[in-house]
């Protein structure tokens, strides 16, 4: 976490409750029926928060389309603000109540009754009691529903209605990671819908829950749009009248977004937007640790990978730390095994990077090695295959390229058709069940063949296991056998970034990669525009074109998108105009200063020229709107520009 996240986030006082261990009964205690809510006295109600994301909003029912129940860091942000489950964990492993008051385990460990909060209603005035949590979990369990995500909890043999205000969950075996599963944000099982609007067939696009925001529009011209919920349960909250979710696919157009203040919050994965946010006094960034991991499935049931050798030649050709710089900018951590970063194993047998060892196990194998390699059709994606591209061939393998969409690579690893493919493991609050349906021989999940007597039995072990620290030595055996038996290589760790305005504060963790909103609040004597002019810093990276030109698009299209005129205005005040001509010059105005026509030059999807000082245009996915970058001397900044005469 960098100071710049110190300086904004105030950790939300949630009411947290002991965990009693003993020999037949887990156990909540001390939990109070209201959560006391943090309110500094420099709070202050109203205001709209503007964030930008880089994919869309998918549903918000179980069984929506392409529902597998499992959440991306921005989507978890904003169903979070909707609905609530029974429990959180915060970011030390406690159990916070939330729509749950208590569990109580009974029945030789294998029944939890959990007491749920009373005068709570959902934003369409339905109540909350124990039939709306049962009849959530039914329709994920009854096998004729065939919900996908029904794997990572079926340990749950049924979900029963005690009393009003009772249910019992009932477990085919006992199950340590029950509550942490119960609390885990990145699934959408464990957030209960109103009942009436899931009877109606409205909850997916329209969902209604118990938390502090309600549905208001989706839209693609306004945004998704949430409104304060006036009747919350948690007293005090929300302190924001409105936030808006606007999806920008574009990272570089995301970020001129915040820098022009059109945008407060905004999510980035690309390391040197990251850098540039961290760097500047009028931003903070918040960097949010994950479990899991950045993978490449390995197909173990396709020849040549069958073999031992082959497999363990590829993770000695790995260079992970190589990837991670070149690929994500640095940003990510190193993954040694599949249970992140926090998860310590001693001896974890990671295969580090040794070309001399991968080139001796090809030769021992003997015979031509010829793979297929699916990956993204992104930029990233591209750096990712040729940087493995070229290790492999270092070692005398053949690895083709085989660049996809998201939706054509996740088919072509559903019906096994890969050799290699990039995938990932999720940032969870527990990582049994999620290895058990990726590497169990017996797993219709298991995408990589893996089939191993030894792993199987660990995998069953650590499903029942009440010992706290046996278990997790079986989960550290289970990733020295992964590690040993390469069923996947690792890409890096994860992480979630964001980077906000100074104005946004007290955004607060909770467990995994999502951020609550809830607690956020304006301070509106901070200017909404940002000075672009007072982020000054050593410059790094040369503003002339790069020689040779590589990776560029075609320049005729960058052209098309750059002619005309654009204008933008500095925190002074100061107006530019800057006219792009067909005959690679381009004509630049400011107010009562300066005016002249000079060359420009395209190279690597950005315009190069100069006025009195450097100047890089950026155009974005937006036609009309265009980043310019500026430097001069050891400083520089940047100016958003808008088409128009």
């Amino acid at each position: 976490m960098s100071f710049n996240t110190l300086k904004h986030l105030i950790p939300v006082a949630w009411i947290k409750c002991c965990l009693l261990i003993g020999v037949a009964a887990f156990g909540l205690c001390g939990c109070s029926q209201d959560a006391p809510v943090s309110k500094s006295k420099m709070s202050k109600y109203g205001g709209t928060l503007h964030v930008g994301t880089e994919t869309g909003f998918y549903g918000f029912d179980i069984f929506g389309p392409g529902k597998g129940g499992e959440l991306n860091p921005s989507m978890a942000t904003l169903n979070n603000l909707i609905q609530e489950p029974l429990f959180r964990l915060d970011l030390s492993g406690n159990i916070i109540p939330v729509l749950g008051l208590s569990a109580i385990l009974s029945d030789n460990n294998r029944a939890w009754d959990i007491k749920l909060r009373q005068s709570v209603f959902f934003h369409d005035g339905t109540p909350f009691n124990a039939d709306a949590v049962v009849l959530h979990w039914q329709r994920q369990l009854d096998p004729d529903n065939h919900f996908t995500g029904r794997k990572i909890f079926q340990a749950i043999q049924a979900v029963e209605k005690v009393d009003d205000y009772t249910v019992r969950f009932v477990l085919e075996f006992p199950w340590p990671p029950f509550l942490k599963l119960l609390s885990d944000e990145s699934y959408l099982s464990v957030f209960i819908p109103s009942p009436r609007a899931v009877k109606e067939g409205t909850h997916n696009g329209a969902p209604v829950g118990t938390g502090p925001f309600k549905f208001f529009k989706d839209s693609p011209t306004d945004g998704f749009i949430v409104v304060k919920n006036h009747d919350y349960w948690q007293k005090g909250l929300p302190y924001l009248d409105k936030i808006i979710f606007r999806v920008l696919p574009d990272h570089q157009s995301r970020y001129a977004s915040l820098i022009a203040g059109q945008m407060d919050v905004i999510y980035l994965d690309r390391g040197n937007l990251i850098q540039k946010a961290d760097k500047a006094p009028s931003f903070f960034t918040h960097h949010a640790k994950g479990s899991g991991a950045e993978i490449v499935l390995i197909n173990m049931r396709k020849p040549p990978l069958d073999d031992i050798r082959v497999r363990r030649a590829l993770a000695f050709a790995n260079y992970q730390k190589q990837e991670i710089k070149l690929a994500y900018g640095g940003i990510l951590p190193f993954a040694r095994h599949p249970l992140g970063e926090a998860f310590e194993c001693v001896n974890d047998a990671y295969p580090e990077h040794d070309l001399e060892k991968a080139r001796q196990l090809i030769a021992d194998y003997g015979k031509p090695v010829i793979i297929g390699y699916l990956h993204s059709n992104t930029s990233r994606g591209k750096v990712i295959g040729e940087l493995f591209q070229q290790l492999c061939k270092s070692i005398g393998v053949d690895l083709k390229l085989i660049p996809l969409p998201a939706n054509g690579q996740i088919m072509r690893v559903l019906k096994r058709d890969f050799h290699l493919a990039t995938w990932r493991i999720l940032s969870v609050n527990d990582h049994g069940p999620q290895l058990y349906r990726s590497f169990h021989s017996k797993s219709p999940t298991n995408f990589t063949g893996y089939s191993s007597t030894l792993m199987d039995a660990l995998l069953q072990s650590q499903r029942t296991e009440m010992g706290p620290e046996i278990r997790k030595e079986i989960l550290c055996d289970i990733a020295r056998l992964i590690n040993k038996d390469v069923p996947i290589l690792y890409r890096g760790g994860r992480r979630r970034y964001i980077a906000a305005s100074e104005k946004v504060k007290n955004i607060s963790d909770i467990a995994g990669l999502t951020v609550n909103m809830a607690t956020a609040w304006i301070d509106s004597e901070k200017k909404s525009r940002i000075k672009t002019h007072k982020t000054v810093q050593k410059v790094v990276d040369s503003f002339d074109c790069p020689d040779p030109c590589k990776d560029f698009e075609d320049t005729d299209v960058i052209k098309a998108k750059i002619l005309g005129t654009w204008k933008g205005m500095d925190d002074w005040g100061a107006k530019y105009k800057f006219i792009f001509k067909e005959d690679n010059t381009v004509r630049l105005h400011k107010t009562g200063r300066m005016k002249k026509t000079v060359p420009y030059e395209i190279c690597s999807s950005k315009v190069y020229f100069q006025g009195r000082v450097k100047l890089v245009a950026t155009p974005g996915t937006d036609k009309n709107k265009m980043e310019i970058q500026w430097k001069r001397d050891d400083i520089q900044g940047v100016v958003v520009f808008f088409k128009g005469d």
